[in-house]
């Protein structure tokens, strides 16, 4: 007898059932375990106030603070072209670089100094008259007391009646012309002065062509002021210059500048460093550039040379392409002591960085992890999470500068709290003396 397959469906779903209420009834119980404390673990930092200087870095071009062109200020032909004028070498000073025909500035002087003899002459002759005609006055004027002594004489004669009337109208005559002499002497004296000051004047006159000769002879010969390199040379032997024409360019190498552009960012932060500014006479701010310190910085394939710098003014304008402003550095340098060992002279047109530093002052100073956006975590006294915003002041060597409602012995939580919710409960951890230190 053969059993149905669709029978036997049943008592196998059956067995089934049963099977599965067993092992449910039948398994043993999940091990738990007790909750414990919720509360995150984390890095601390005490806060306190930290002296330190916003440093910057800028880029620019280094140029000689000194160049000086030879600009002719006479015409003619160049005779002299000292050999050694040429573009890129160092010439010290008073070395006579080129020199221009002086034959018609020598004929000038010649006539000039003529001139100036002839007037000299002529006022030493007007002097010499007046001091003959004021002796001459002198005895004129003896004269005259003695046609006066005279006249008296005659007329007490007359009186007398020793003499005749006659003759006493002759003598009267004597001194009449006697005093028409005396008056003419002083007559021309008093035209002297006058004379004088004209031939003065004269003299005057031809000692500054004398001078204006001598200072165009002069400028005949082309000489160096100081130690210069040689920029540029634009002119040969036997050219004429004319006047105006810049003959030599030359270039100081004692003193260097490079103009550092900074983003006007950074170059508020600089300032903001130094506090007040303090006014000049004229009530200008003037800001202390003594307080900054600065240097460059040169790299060129392997080598890496840098000079300590002074920052010595702000440029005037804002760089209409890259919206910076120019800060000017100088750097001095002793060429004269270069060797190969040392570090290579600064030269016109080097590109080099620029790194400004300002004033250091107290300052809340965190780790850049501990920032997050515009907000750092605190740990309060209850152990609870505190979000505080804060401002950002600038940042330096991984660090930040923040500034914000905080106090003196908070503390600054380091890790990255992730969700960060006001007031969750947190647990500080204890780190090590290193650990510490490294913070």
């Amino acid at each position: 007898m053969k059993i149905s397959r669709k029978l036997l469906f049943f008592p196998a779903l059956a067995v089934g059932v049963i099977a599965l209420v067993l092992a449910i009834n039948l398994r043993p119980d999940i091990p738990t375990k007790p909750a414990g404390e919720r509360a995150r673990l984390v890095d601390v930092q005490v806060l306190e106030l930290k002296a330190i200087a916003p440093r910057v870095i800028g880029f620019g071009k280094v140029v000689p603070k000194f160049e000086w062109q030879a600009i002719a200020e006479v015409t003619g032909k160049v005779v002299y072209r000292n050999p050694s004028l040429e573009k890129g070498r160092v010439l010290p000073a008073n070395t006579v670089i080129l020199k221009i025909d002086p034959l018609d500035y020598e004929l000038k002087l010649t006539q000039a100094e003529s001139d100036l003899n002839a007037s000299r002459t002529q006022l030493a002759k007007l002097e010499q008259e007046e001091k003959n005609l004021k002796q001459t006055r002198i005895i004129e004027n003896n004269r005259l007391d003695l046609a006066n002594k005279e006249l008296a004489r005659q007329q007490n004669l007359l009186k007398k009646g020793l003499t005749s009337q006659s003759g006493v109208d002759q003598q009267y005559q004597t001194t009449l012309a006697q005093r028409k002499v005396v008056q003419d002497i002083d007559n021309q004296l008093l035209l002297y002065p006058d004379e004088k000051r004209v031939s003065q004047a004269q003299v005057k006159v031809n000692q500054a062509k004398v001078e204006e000769a001598q200072r165009s002879l002069d400028k005949t010969t082309i000489t160096l002021p100081r130690d210069l390199r040689i920029a540029q040379v634009d002119i040969e032997e036997n050219q004429v210059v004319n006047l105006q024409q810049t003959m030599v360019t030359a270039q100081g190498m004692d003193i260097m500048e490079v103009e550092a552009q900074l983003s006007i960012h950074d170059m508020q932060t600089l300032s903001s460093s130094l506090g007040q500014f303090s006014l000049d006479d004229s009530g200008i701010p003037q800001p202390d550039m003594s307080d900054f310190t600065a240097s460059i910085l040169l790299r060129s394939g392997n080598l890496e040379a840098s000079w300590p710098a002074k920052v010595t003014r702000i440029s005037e304008t804002v760089d209409p392409n890259q919206a910076t402003v120019g800060v000017i550095l100088e750097m001095e340098q002793d060429y004269t002591q270069l060797t190969p060992e040392t570090v290579p002279p600064l030269a016109n047109g080097m590109f080099v960085r620029a790194a400004i530093e300002g004033q250091a002052n107290p300052s809340w100073v965190i780790p850049e992890r501990a920032l997050h956006g515009d907000k750092v975590y605190l740990l309060n006294n209850e152990s609870k999470l505190t979000i505080q915003s804060v401002e950002v002041l600038f940042r330096r060597d991984n660090q930040v500068v923040i500034d914000g409602e905080l106090q003196y012995g908070d503390k600054l939580i380091l890790n990255d709290l992730l969700p960060a919710i006001d007031g969750m409960a947190l647990r500080e951890s204890a780190l090590s003396e290193e650990q510490e230190q490294e913070l």
